[in-house]
């Protein structure tokens, strides 16, 4: 399974409500997730709106994809949509960067 770490920016001022709604992840969201091969998914946020994610997946690209067909997926990121920084408004969803994995110990 490989490790994949990306970041993205929301409104710092609106993390709290970002985090609320992650708590009550829709149920169909979070199965539609799971059903993508998506595994081990954490978010972190820090104070200057940058968020971290980190999860594991045996290939991302087709979990992407596989993601990206599912009609609650598009729900959700028109939902969340309010939250994100990004400097391309034709972006559907965070303008995410993939980071370079520069070290592991297990």
């Amino acid at each position: 399974m490989a490790r994949y770490a990306m970041i993205w920016k929301i409104k710092p001022e609106m993390k709290e409500e970002y985090k609320k709604d992650h708590d009550n992840i829709w149920p169909d969201m979070a199965k539609a997730i799971k059903d993508a091969g998506y595994r081990n998914y954490s978010i972190y946020f820090r104070k200057d709106g940058t968020m971290f994610a980190y999860l594991e997946h045996e290939d991302l690209e087709k979990g992407q994809e596989i993601l990206g067909t599912k009609e609650v997926n598009a729900k959700w990121q028109k939902a969340m949509a309010k939250y994100f920084v990004n400097s391309d408004p034709s972006i559907t969803g965070p303008e995410m960067e993939m980071l370079e994995e520069v070290f592991h110990m297990d």
